[in-house]
């Protein structure tokens, strides 16, 4: 009967939070869709510039994901009030980051000069992400407010306003990237600007919602500055998510610029694959936020055994949809790759990496769930050290090594991306079968 109640908990939390990530990812798949009619070029440049803006923003944005570790614990503990000061205190260290995006521009330009994508490719993405800055205050915002919602278990929330984010982007889209309505026909440029419209009107929303439903039970009228005392306490939980999310982020954008290396095919079938294996991983996703959310919840509550089944409980579901969204990828693999080119040499390659994809995601799926979890625990400085070592001592040689090195082309480059999400798998289930997370204080 327990174990029957915490899966409906867990299913009840994530179902929203797979139609919200499903949200997200087409907020950045819309770009991809519209430059497919633009160029190969436009694609490629949108899918590195996506790549490299979501590297420098997760570092901020999930940063901020650590107020739902600090707002669980406090819901789970009955603590309304003390629940509402975090949310106040995270959004105090929002304004804190966001003088940080000033550095973004010649951070950009450093890593394209250390990582030497193709010069049009990079001189397109540069225009693209010059655009997108403009988004990371109200991104960071929207972060903030999530994370707040996910501890206090609403999800159902964040997954409307993402949706509507992406309606929003899809008009803005098809306004400013073609010229109508009007306005000149900006390509690239006016896919960013269609996405910095969208997540501005996201970031007000969320504001006026949280606001009106949650003012009086977490007196969010009542307002409390963080001290310095307080400030480095939840940066000791944040921060860590911020460095892993970047650091692991950073190392995909680095691979994408490996690949980029072996020309504009290589990279826009990379990108497609990127984007396809995207929608399979956002249960995954949503059963790790779900996991951790829950298993800090639990923890507050001084249920210890509860928390632990509900990791093992959420790795099941996630191995099981894994499963079954690889079956889909080896069968449907030309159908779902025709979606976004025509392109012959294109589609193959696709072919070949979704069939790969099959296989690693499985053990993705561990990894991202016990991840989760741990994070919900506290254990974040663990699941940072962990993803920084092999990230940039495994999974980023090991790509090069494949697709420059030995000339596996861009399949090798994916072999590493495989050794490493597999890595992390193993690493993560036997941190939580340890069983340490339960005694971390935050």
């Amino acid at each position: 009967m327990i174990k029957i109640n915490l899966q409906k908990q867990l299913i009840q939390l994530a179902t929203p939070i797979i139609l919200s990530n499903l949200a997200f990812t087409l907020l950045g798949a819309v770009d991809t869709l519209f430059m497919g009619h633009v160029s190969t070029l436009a694609l490629g440049a949108v899918g590195l510039g996506s790549m490299t803006f979501l590297t420098a923003s997760l570092f901020l944005k999930s940063t901020l994901a650590g107020a739902t570790p600090f707002v669980s614990r406090q819901q789970g503990a009955g603590n309304f009030k003390e629940a509402g000061k975090y949310l106040q205190y995270f959004l105090c260290l929002t304004i804190i980051l966001i003088p940080l995006i000033a550095l973004l521009p010649s951070l950009f330009r450093l890593f394209f000069w250390v990582t030497k994508p193709d010069g049009q490719v990079s001189h397109a993405a540069m225009q693209y992400l010059t655009v997108r800055l403009f988004e990371l205050p109200a991104t960071l915002l929207v972060a903030a407010f999530t994370a707040f919602l996910l501890g206090v278990g609403n999800s159902i929330l964040p997954m409307f306003l993402n949706w509507l984010a992406v309606l929003l982007n899809i008009g803005a889209n098809y306004i400013l990237v073609f010229g109508k309505l009007g306005f000149p026909k900006l390509g690239i440029v006016g896919a960013a600007w269609g996405t910095v419209f969208a997540m501005w009107i996201q970031a007000l929303l969320f504001a006026i919602f949280v606001w009106t439903e949650y003012r009086e039970r977490y007196r969010l009228n009542q307002w409390h500055w963080p001290s310095l005392q307080d400030l480095v306490r939840i940066s000791k939980v944040g921060l860590p998510l911020g460095l892993t999310d970047s650091v692991e982020v950073g190392a995909f954008t680095t691979f994408f610029a490996i690949i980029s290396r072996l020309g504009s095919e290589a990279l826009a079938a990379s990108q497609i694959v990127n984007q396809i294996a995207a929608l399979a991983f956002m249960p995954g996703f949503a059963l790790g936020a779900a996991t951790g959310s829950l298993v800090g919840r639990y923890l507050g509550a001084q249920k210890g055994e509860e928390a632990e089944r509900i990791g093992w409980l959420g790795t099941r579901l996630g191995v099981r949809i894994m499963v079954v969204a690889g079956i889909i990828f080896v069968f449907f693999s030309r159908p779902l790759s025709e979606l976004f080119t025509q392109e012959p040499a294109v589609i193959a390659s696709c072919i070949s990496l979704l069939r790969l994809i099959a296989v690693y995601q499985i053990f993705d799926a561990v990894n991202i769930v016990l991840r989760g979890a741990l994070n919900g625990a506290g254990d974040t400085r663990f699941t940072m050290a962990v993803t920084l070592i092999l990230a940039w001592g495994l999974f980023v040689p090991g790509s090069y090594l494949g697709a420059i090195t030995l000339k596996l082309g861009v399949m090798g480059a994916w072999l590493g991306a495989l050794t490493y999400l597999v890595t992390l798998g193993v690493i993560f289930f036997f941190r939580f079968r340890r069983g340490a997370w339960r005694e971390i204080a935050i």
